[in-house]
């Protein structure tokens, strides 16, 4: 195995552990989403307890997109690399810290807080936007072109 193949698989689990931490909180709660889904909770269990699995994912996401900075960063080429991206991916990686900042607070509160609830939310979407367009700038099929940001449907052709 070389070095790419770490650097792309750990990119892509990340995206997906990010993208599962995110759905979680909505699945495990008791709402029109997870009954219509069919994981419509035990209301004996508090949410938080319930929210274990969102932790975890989210303590997964953190640490594999640092491990996949990291091995990003080593020496060595860098394929179809924009500067930009990078600098986004940072950003999206500074951010993942920081939303784990705000869940560690959430998760040791006892009543509500929506302030940081909202502060959470918010992050969240940030990591979002910021890894959609990482990906779409260093991803495999870059979607983005740096000179001038156009859209490159030369990508989707075979």
């Amino acid at each position: 195995m070389n070095a790419f193949f770490y650097r792309s698989a750990s990119g892509w689990v990340a995206c997906i552990l990010t993208v599962v931490a995110m759905l979680l909180p909505y699945l495990l709660r008791s709402g029109r989403l997870s009954q219509a889904l069919g994981f419509g909770p035990s209301r004996d269990v508090p949410y938080l307890r319930r929210m274990w699995p969102h932790y975890w994912t989210g303590y997964l996401a953190l640490g594999l997109s640092f491990y996949h900075a990291w091995v990003s960063m080593a020496p060595g080429p860098l394929p179809r690399t924009s500067l930009a991206g990078l600098w986004l991916g940072t950003f999206g990686l500074l951010l993942l810290f920081v939303q784990f900042l705000l869940g560690l607070v959430l998760q040791q509160s006892r009543g509500p807080n929506a302030v940081t609830r909202g502060l959470h939310f918010w992050s969240m979407v940030g990591i979002l936007v910021l890894v959609f367009v990482h990906v779409a700038l260093n991803g495999p099929l870059p979607l983005l072109r740096v000179a001038g940001a156009r859209i490159s449907l030369q990508s989707f052709v075979l």
